[in-house]
């Protein structure tokens, strides 16, 4: 078989398709041990248990240069799930008649931690209820946690701020993301209550409010770890904060015209694209004032407000960005998967690059199935020279399957020629994919579309029937990185 000629499909270029048995000093790198590593069937999971598939160790290598870090699939710890679970129950016990608790923090919790998520239900809950009366208001808190999870999700990098702090429930919850986001929020407030000289206007008979907390009360619940607590009327205090501060998170619970206007004067252009702007007491009519100064701020602003369903009637929006085919969130979190270290394909490390064709991710790995499997590889922007891959990878090679062979494919084209024997089996295999490959024209993200491509595939239950294992398998990913 080896052989015979090749298939009717020219390859691209000056770059022939080559037969690849292995790549010489495939496993020359340390951290990539010898086949033989394993000593025990319980030091991994194998990609196929019954057939004489002998992967070796595989190493854990993050993904760094990018917030997404955090999002990346990993096996969970003891203290993980112990930790999942408790999230689970508190989000369970905070279940109010007609407010629904976002699946992620109960059915789905141990999916959420295993993919990174950071909202600790039991742990970030105790500030924002300290006084009992935001027990009520558990939509909003929720609110709040999905905000955090989508910042971490997409990179959003800044600040954050708040201006309207009172006793400190909401910025409680603000600075337990700064924390783990690794910034600083800003809790500016005269913290006594209104000022006389914003009772003005349409706000000319509201009474002096909010006076029954103090700096003292609100830094006991909050803490001082990543927080900046600014004293003092605004905009005069906006003086105190850093010139060149940006902002992923600002959060006005003002509740008066005069306030409420001059915050988004100063935090709108201030907030980085992409950062969200919430605003408090919008829709709950209680509030003419704020209501006022968000409407006719927000009237010739590309942004529309997007209101939520908490008691007090917050109103949302997020910064806008302008549309980049390469740089944006998106695309930079997946070609973050992929870079000079090695990436597991493990534990849907690799999943967000995954198109048809594969099974579900497993603790070693991932296997294709069927004939094609599909895999994007997306750049933050298009490449000026050709780019690399290595791949760690294995064929369905046992009892009578004695050979495979691989296709690997780009728009059509024939790039290499994986070749799978019981010798030569897992090894690290190279592709070099030429620079004009990359999809740069019309509305679709800058990315590479690569084919694998069995010569044939079988059912593993056809190799070894005591297996009960009914896909199809092809190829099994273990990892993989860019070279270039």
């Amino acid at each position: 078989m080896i052989g015979r000629e090749k298939p009717d499909v020219q390859p691209l270029g000056s770059i022939p398709a080559r037969r690849s048995v292995e790549t010489p000093g495939a496993f020359e790198d340390p951290a990539s041990p010898p086949l033989n590593a394993c000593k025990s069937s319980r030091d991994i999971r194998r990609p196929f248990h019954r057939l004489a598939i002998a992967p070796h160790f595989i190493i854990n290598c993050s993904v760094s240069g990018y917030r997404v870090d955090a999002l990346m699939a990993k096996p969970l710890e003891e203290a993980d799930l112990n930790d999942a679970k408790q999230s689970r129950e508190s989000a369970n016990a905070l279940r109010r008649p007609g407010i629904e608790t976002p699946q992620r923090y109960t059915g789905n919790q141990l999916k959420y931690a295993e993919r990174g998520g950071r909202v600790r239900i039991a742990e970030d809950i105790s500030g924002f209820i300290a006084d009992g009366a935001s027990e009520v208001d558990i939509s909003r808190y929720y609110s709040f946690c999905l905000t955090f999870d989508q910042i971490l999700k997409e990179g959003v990098t800044g600040s954050i701020a708040e201006l309207g702090v009172y006793k400190g429930q909401t910025a409680s919850l603000l600075a337990i993301m700064a924390r783990r986001l690794g910034t600083t929020a800003y809790l500016l407030d005269t913290f006594m209550g209104f000022s006389e000289q914003d009772l003005r206007g349409v706000d000319a008979g509201a009474a002096m409010g909010f006076q029954d907390t103090s700096l003292e009360d609100v830094r006991a619940i909050v803490g001082d770890a990543n927080v900046e607590f600014i004293q003092g009327h605004f905009p005069d205090s906006a003086s105190q904060l850093p010139d060149d501060a940006t902002y992923c998170l600002v959060h006005l619970d003002c509740d008066l015209y005069a306030p409420m206007s001059s915050a988004l004067r100063y935090f709108y252009p201030r907030l980085v694209p992409g950062g969200f702007l919430i605003m408090h007491d919008y829709s709950s009519l209680c509030w003419d004032g704020a209501e006022t100064a968000i409407d006719e701020f927000f009237a010739d602003k590309p942004e529309s407000l997007v209101l939520w369903p908490d008691s007090a009637g917050s109103a949302v929006i997020r910064k806008f960005r302008a549309p980049d085919r390469c740089n944006n969130w998106f695309a930079r979190r997946k070609s973050g998967l992929v870079n000079s270290q090695w990436t597991d394909a493990g534990n849907n490390a690799l999943a967000p690059m995954l198109g048809r064709g594969w099974s579900s991710p497993e603790n070693w790995g991932v296997w294709g199935v069927g004939d094609v499997h599909e895999m994007f590889v997306f750049l933050e922007a298009p490449p000026i020279d050709d780019i690399e891959l290595e791949f760690d990878v294995n064929a369905l090679i046992a009892g009578s399957r004695k050979y495979q062979e691989v296709e690997v494919r780009t728009i059509g084209q024939i790039l290499e020629i994986w070749i799978f024997t019981p010798e030569q089996n897992r090894s690290v295999r190279r592709v070099r994919i030429p620079k004009d490959c990359c999809n740069t024209n019309g509305d679709a993200l800058s990315a590479i579309r690569l084919e694998f491509r069995p010569r044939s595939v079988v059912a593993a239950l056809t190799v070894d029937g005591s297996c009960g294992d009914t896909r199809s398998l092809g190829l099994a990913l273990h990892r993989m990185r860019r070279i270039t």
